[in-house]
């Protein structure tokens, strides 16, 4: 009886397992299991899938690694808050492991088989520029990278240039002879001889004064004896012939004196005395005693070097920041701790010599300031070397940065913008005058912003192997997208078949 009903069970078993109608709900019925008891069977959401090895690395489409090993999903129940986020994330594009500067529109694999990684909207946001470095914390130390924020200065500069000292051109006076004759005696004769106003120059025999002589004397005598007359017309006519023989001796340079010693004596002189005309310093003679001079001939040359002048030279780039009135320090060679203070009393309006010459200004690049000097004492010697220094504004409330900062190629003016996170960005930048070791920056950089002082060339370096290579492997990228499209789809398909 007993192996009976054995062998009817097995029996009914094995009909239940034939018509496949064993399945896990009759199951559930037929041991009394109530619907909505055991695991929940509603479809869930993958948000995304992840990388078997490494979770940072993630597709929103199923996929293989390198190793051939399937990605894991990721459901939305799984998932935290930045899981979920991340989950909800719009791919821009895949970028290479190793070449951040290749990138794919769709996913696939590089030549060493592995897998874009997927950069999001929010992070595209973030992309630098091009060259744009990032250097871990450790190097940024190891290197000795520093920054300094950008600010608004004014820069003041120092123009230091060599004076020459020169006479006051006023002051130069050439005495000339008036009248033909012999000079027959000297009173000054030495050059460098310091001489006064209306001291005796020399004595002068001249035929043409001997007969002014004569014909003052005869005028003088004739206004003496008409002097009673009752007829002004002859008083008048008198007066007038002495007035003007007097006015001859007068343009003789004939002194006063002299003219006074004539009326007094009543008889002429054989020699007349030429006087000085000026006080200064004898720097040219050109007559001995016994030489015979025509009119118009020089005879003396004199400086006055009470007031002297200073010649300083500019090159053509300082021009800009210099103006009349500006006042300098003139430190003389011999005595640095002597210190003049002068102004800027004319700038030449040509470069080169002082007095224009075309072939001295095409062999000369720098132009000339004059600044005037009293010099009582005569300190200052004609020709001498003086130090000039010139404290000037270059720019007012700029944009600057440390001269340090600035990459100058020749070309182009570079600085290393700080952005934080150890990111370093080139960029180009317009730079104006420099000053007090900073340079003003007309464009490129904004206040406020960090700029790398130090080690900036060593940022500059990687940047430039980065960009060199972004430039490399940049028109490869369109092919690269349209030769892998293909390929990948269809791996894409296999992996789903799966």
């Amino acid at each position: 009886m007993k192996r009976l009903a054995m062998l009817l069970v097995l029996i009914l078993a094995g009909i239940v397992i034939g018509l496949g109608v064993l399945n896990k709900e009759y199951i559930i019925n037929l041991f009394g299991v109530k619907s909505g008891e055991g695991p929940q069977q509603t479809e869930r959401k993958v948000l995304f899938y992840r990388h078997p090895m490494n979770p940072k690395v993630t597709s929103p489409t199923p996929r293989k690694d390198e190793m051939g090993m399937d990605y894991i999903p990721v459901y939305e129940e799984e998932a935290g808050p930045a899981e979920k986020e991340k989950g909800e994330r719009k791919v821009l594009f895949y970028r290479h492991p190793m070449n951040p500067t290749a990138t794919s529109p769709i996913p696939q694999k590089d030549e060493m088989g592995m897998d874009y990684i997927p950069v999001y909207e929010e992070e595209g946001r973030l992309e630098e520029v091009p060259g744009t470095v990032r250097i871990s914390p450790e190097k940024i130390q190891k290197i000795g990278v520093k920054s300094a924020v950008v600010t608004r200065r004014s820069l003041k500069r120092i123009i230091r240039t060599v004076g020459r000292i020169a006479p006051d051109e006023r002051k130069v006076f050439n005495i000339s002879a008036k009248v033909e004759g012999w000079v027959e005696k000297l009173y000054v004769n030495r050059t460098d001889q310091m001489v006064s106003h209306d001291e005796p120059l020399l004595e002068l025999y001249s035929p043409e004064l001997v007969s002014a002589q004569e014909e003052y004397l005869l005028a003088f005598r004739a206004v003496e004896k008409v002097k009673e007359s009752p007829y002004p017309e002859i008083r008048e006519n008198a007066e007038s012939l002495l007035a003007a023989t007097r006015l001859r001796l007068k343009y003789w340079d004939i002194s006063e004196d002299q003219i006074k010693k004539l009326e007094k004596d009543g008889k002429i002189t054989r020699t007349m005395t030429i006087r000085i005309p000026a006080q200064g310093s004898v720097t040219e003679k050109m007559v001995v005693e016994g030489t015979r001079i025509e009119a118009g001939e020089p005879l003396f040359k004199i400086i006055d070097h009470s007031v002297v002048w200073i010649y300083g030279e500019l090159y053509e780039y300082e021009l800009p920041f210099v103006k009349v009135g500006q006042k300098a320090k003139i430190m003389p060679s011999y005595s640095p701790s002597e210190v003049y203070i002068g102004e800027i009393q004319h700038i030449y309006t040509h470069l080169g010599t002082i007095r224009y010459t075309p072939e001295g200004g095409a062999e000369v690049r720098t132009a000339k300031i004059r600044f005037e000097l009293p010099n009582p004492e005569h300190k200052l010697k004609l020709e001498m070397y003086v130090k000039v220094e010139l404290e000037v504004d270059v720019a007012r409330d700029a944009v600057a940065v440390p001269d340090s900062a600035l990459i100058d190629t020749g070309v182009r003016q570079v600085v290393i913008i700080d952005k934080g996170d150890g990111r370093f960005e080139p960029r180009d930048v317009e730079v104006g005058a420099k000053a007090e070791g900073y340079y003003e920056i007309l464009g490129g950089v904004k206040e406020g912003e960090a700029v790398v002082t130090s080690a900036n060339f060593l940022v500059d370096s990687e940047s430039s192997l980065k960009a060199a290579l972004s430039g490399m492997v940049g028109h490869q990228q369109g092919e690269n997208a349209k030769g892998d499209s293909g390929p990948q789809k269809k791996e894409k398909t296999i992996e789903h078949s799966h």
